[in-house]
């Protein structure tokens, strides 16, 4: 039976929520175990992988030749050389490789190519359907680049400099562990982003004495306009709930229930955790306005605390939270965009205002921690402010049934929905052996570069005892199908390197092009793995890497030549 203290389930329709089944939580209605959350056949909803938080991109440089394109219709970043033959990174949502050229008439700007998206030729006056849609970013280079960052904001155009990098740093950060009946994984990677702005706290137990040594803590933390608010509070977001006077009162109740919540406990809770996150918003003032210059950062949060009866999630901004069952679709947390009725009405009444989907033009999420320009109302409560610090809270009932349970920023949501992320993780589980949740979780992030996203991600993955196991016959397919793969790629590795192409630098874009027009037969048409044919192709380079270091001989044969296969591992 699902527990709700103040929630009720929901099919959203909104294309920018990029959220199915989402649980919805009242601010203002009373508890009540007769009111539970129930679930509803699943509706899949066509979703926006737009990128929230930059618009575009040009060249500080002469004007270009009348025979470059006037722009490039893309969400994704674009690298141009002088002979005008485009090529992508990172590739378009489900392809291998990116177009090795666009048609004339696809450069035109009312008739962008299929593979990109729409969005900007609708906002430059395209002949689209006028929806409301954030401007998406497309970075225009050649040699050398000074690439120009625009942001639309209530002053106008300001520009920023260096947003992304030329190619995106795939180095992951892992953390895992086990106890409490409980199995974690952390993955996070800084992509194409210049900065890593993320944090996240995993803990196994709250603390030594009941209830906490019962409880476990997870949370990610999604930083923009710097790291600052992010790290900080993920330093100090657990003593800080931990200090609620009302939270603290919850926890007395459960300890005599060695750790479980009854429904005064779970009202408490909610009421603790709204507390905490106020005065962890005025923690996070106050090391602001101490940093040089004070540090305009702010960071969404979603944490979720798991104790021996329920699974309690706390939710600010758009990084999300999903609950998998099963059978049951999963049930995931709301984002809280300015477009959303009930944020765009407090925003007025705060004396801002909506365009572009963003808080006066500029701020793509509607509750925050930090952003402290948006917090000026002196006559207004925080809850009530442009931005505000107080997060939705939402009940579950622990059940047999319970899978596991991710809790990733919104770098991953902006290419998979609810449903598509639940299946890829199912799928990678059922293929995993047990104990290797980290390769799951770099699988996630490997898979949702491939499909496009460009900004930093983080991922929690949080197993339960009903969780997926390995099944022999699928993973013994899957091996079959990587051997060709990587067969097929070392293949045209050798190839490049024989035919001279180790004296300039080879990219991986470049050997899942060759792949895909030599040897296509090698990926298989359906199924998860052909989303980790990009982190296969760096694996394969990586090896080879390793293996002319070990002999310290170039792979064109010069043994005097400093080791390096002649394409890097990026």
């Amino acid at each position: 039976m699902l527990l709700s203290a103040r929630c009720s389930m929901t099919n959203n329709h909104n294309t920018n929520n990029n959220n199915n089944n989402t649980i919805k939580c009242g601010a203002s209605s009373s508890p009540s175990s007769s009111d539970p959350c129930p679930s509803s056949p699943h509706q899949s909803h066509p979703t926006s992988s737009v990128q929230n938080d930059m618009l575009f991109c040009d060249v500080l440089s002469t004007p270009r030749p009348a025979t470059r394109p006037d722009h490039i219709p893309s969400d994704l970043p674009v690298r141009l050389d002088d002979t005008v033959t485009p090529s992508c990174s990172p590739p378009p949502a489900d392809s291998l490789l990116c177009p090795p050229s666009l048609p004339a008439r696809s450069r035109s700007l009312g008739a962008p190519p299929a593979p990109f998206s729409r969005s900007l030729g609708r906002s430059l006056g395209g002949s689209y359907a006028d929806e409301d849609v954030p401007l998406p970013i497309a970075t225009v280079s050649r040699a050398a680049p000074e690439l120009r960052t625009w942001r639309i904001t209530s002053a106008g155009l300001v520009s920023t400099m260096g947003a992304f990098l030329d190619k995106p740093k795939t180095n992951k950060d892992n953390d895992s562990g086990v106890g409490q009946g409980l199995k974690y994984a952390m993955a996070s990677m800084q992509g194409w982003r210049v900065d890593m702005e993320d944090a996240h706290v995993a803990e196994l137990s709250m603390g030594d004495a009941l209830p906490f040594s019962r409880w476990s803590f997870f949370a990610v933390f999604d930083g923009h306009a710097g790291s600052v608010a992010a790290e900080y509070a993920a330093s100090i977001v657990m003593e800080t709930l931990k200090e609620s006077e009302e939270l603290q009162k919850a926890a007395a109740l459960a300890a005599i229930r060695d750790g479980r919540l009854c429904e005064e406990s779970c009202q408490l809770l909610e009421e603790g955790l709204k507390a905490g996150f106020l005065t962890l918003d005025d923690k996070i003032r106050h090391k602001l306005d101490t940093v040089l210059g004070k540090d305009r950062s702010g960071t969404t949060a979603v944490c979720s605390i798991v104790t021996p009866s329920h699974v309690v999630l706390a939710n600010l901004g758009d990084s999300r939270a999903v609950l998998s069952r099963r059978d049951i679709s999963s049930f995931g947390t709301e984002d809280h965009k300015p477009s959303n009725e009930k944020e765009r009405q407090r925003i007025i009444n705060a004396g801002g205002s909506v365009m572009i989907q963003r808080i006066n033009g500029s701020l793509a999420v509607s509750r925050a921690l930090g952003d402290f320009e948006y917090k000026g109302n002196s006559s207004l409560s925080p809850a009530k402010q442009q931005v505000s610090p107080e997060p939705d809270v939402y009940f579950f009932d622990r059940q047999a049934s319970d899978e596991y349970l991710i809790i990733a920023c919104d770098g991953i949501y902006d290419v998979m929905s609810n449903d598509e992320l639940c299946g890829f993780v199912h799928a990678r589980l059922e293929v995993t052996k047990e104990g290797a949740l980290s390769k799951v979780c770099n699988e996630v992030l490997d898979a949702c570069l491939q499909k496009g996203s460009r900004d930093n991600m983080t991922l929690l993955l949080v197993c339960f005892e009903g969780a997926p196991v390995m099944h022999e016959e699928r993973a013994a397919e899957e091996e079959k199908q990587l051997t060709v793969i990587r067969t097929a790629l070392t293949e045209i590795i050798h190839e490049s390197v024989a035919n001279g192409d180790a004296k300039e630098e080879l990219c991986v874009e470049y050997v899942l092009r060759t792949l895909n027009s030599t040897r296509p037969e090698a990926v298989p048409v359906e199924g998860h793995i052909r989303l980790l044919v990009r982190s296969i192709a760096e694996s394969v380079i990586a090896e080879l890497k390793g293996a002319a270091a070990a002999a310290d001989v170039q792979p064109g044969g010069d043994a005097a030549a400093p080791a390096s296969p002649g394409i890097p591992a990026q």
